[in-house]
């Protein structure tokens, strides 16, 4: 390399990191910005805006404090951490949403951030990964078993809707189909240990199978890359385990500031907007939320070149709002006496359903294509417009009352 182009590249470098510099100082003050507009009472749509992309750095800073905490702890404590705080929108939104009893905002957004990770995600994924290739290969027993998880999990998940669906003679009381949910979301959660200890301990090499990309290098004699996605940005400074607490702690209740004004403002945006409040919740939010989160999946597979590990991280996302998330909610409102029950009418529950099947049956055989990515996406996008063309459906049918 000649010294006029070192010079360069460093000269180049230098202006990336002053960028990224000012970007993160303008990026934090996004969040304080939302809380201002909210509390001043601004028009609702600047209140939904500014505060939903208000969450998009604190959820970065969360991240980046949970992975700091997690040094020399144990896996299942790093797990459970990045869970419940790692997916911070949909739980900050759900307590925020039963706070204000309109726990079905909590739902939406449940079920917005469940089809966004099974289709757009995974699709972007199998694209970024596939588009230039012939074909793509994974670990066809590994997610097999994690799909198969996740379909039990959505019929657990079902189970007030199909009693409302297939009614006996008898509707069954709304007490009894409350105490059912309860029940599920305790025996979900038990589940999710058990599953921790299943994938972290007594079959921890199943999960730690290296994936096809890396064989290959191996036989190529070339040192295989550590088996997990890696945000793709610029590499970050450490933090220490003191800063990451106090940065965690206030990361979190700022989120959770910008997550109340993000629930108490959708109604204003949807009266504005003519949009109803089941799509902002189902798309905008999930995807502007988890934008960060969802770009760090997709091109870290590309990057390196391991389309295995994007799977198992867009269905590990899946796994943790459904088996943690989803049931902390309903136990949430049981503490506070606010009833949550996870109750999707028809179309919701088979837009769920059919994310779940399509994308068991495309990984099915362990091989794919960046054209299977591109039918994931636009199976996506047509459930989204079909949330945007739908009316909205009365309250009552997600939420039981006090």
């Amino acid at each position: 390399m000649s010294p006029d182009r070192g010079s360069a590249m460093l000269y180049c470098n230098s202006i990336m990191a002053r960028l990224q510099h000012h970007l993160g100082v303008l990026s934090l003050s996004m969040p304080l910005i939302g809380m201002t507009a909210g509390a001043l009472g601004w028009n609702s749509a600047a209140i939904f805006a500014l505060n939903i992309v208000g969450v998009i750095p604190l959820g970065l800073w969360i991240n980046r404090s949970v992975d700091a905490l997690a040094v020399g702890r144990s896996r299942v404590v790093n797990e459970v951490l990045k869970s419940t705080l790692g997916n911070s929108v949909e739980l900050m939104i759900g307590i925020n949403a039963i706070a204000q009893k309109r726990p079905q905002i909590s739902q939406s957004v449940i079920l917005g951030s469940v089809l966004s990770n099974l289709l757009l995600v995974l699709g972007g994924t199998i694209f970024v990964s596939g588009y230039d290739q012939k074909r793509l290969r994974f670990d066809r027993t590994l997610t097999t078993v994690l799909s198969s998880l996740m379909m039990v999990v959505f019929i657990l998940l079902a189970l007030p809707t199909i009693m409302d669906v297939f009614p006996s003679d008898k509707a069954t009381p709304e007490d009894q189909i409350l105490f059912i949910q309860r029940i599920t979301a305790i025996v979900l959660v038990v589940l999710l240990l058990t599953f921790l200890i299943f994938r972290l301990g007594t079959h921890a090499a199943m999960f730690a199978s290296t994936p096809f990309s890396q064989r290959d290098q191996a036989r190529s004699g070339h040192q295989s890359r550590q088996s997990q996605i890696i945000e793709a940005q610029i590499p970050q400074p450490y933090i220490g385990k003191g800063p990451a607490a106090i940065i965690l702690a206030a990361a979190s209740a700022s989120a959770l500031a910008c997550t109340y004004y993000t629930v108490s403002s959708l109604g204003g945006v949807a009266s504005i907007t003519g949009m109803n409040q089941s799509f902002l919740a189902v798309t905008l939010v999930p995807l502007l939320g988890n934008s960060v989160k969802y770009r760090s999946v997709v091109v870290g597979s590309r990057s390196y070149n391991q389309i295995e590990l994007g799977i198992r991280a867009v269905i590990n996302n899946v796994l943790r709002v459904t088996m943690l998330i989803a049931p902390l909610l309903v136990l949430v409102g049981w503490a506070f006496d606010q009833p949550l029950i996870l109750r999707f009418d028809g179309f919701e529950a088979t837009t769920l359903l059919l994310g779940v099947v399509v994308m068991t049956y495309l990984i099915s055989d362990g091989r794919s294509n960046y054209f299977e990515g591109l039918m994931l996406i636009g199976t996506y996008v047509i459930i989204a417009f079909s949330f945007f063309v739908r009316p909205e459906m009365p309250m009552n049918v997600i939420y039981l009352g006090v």
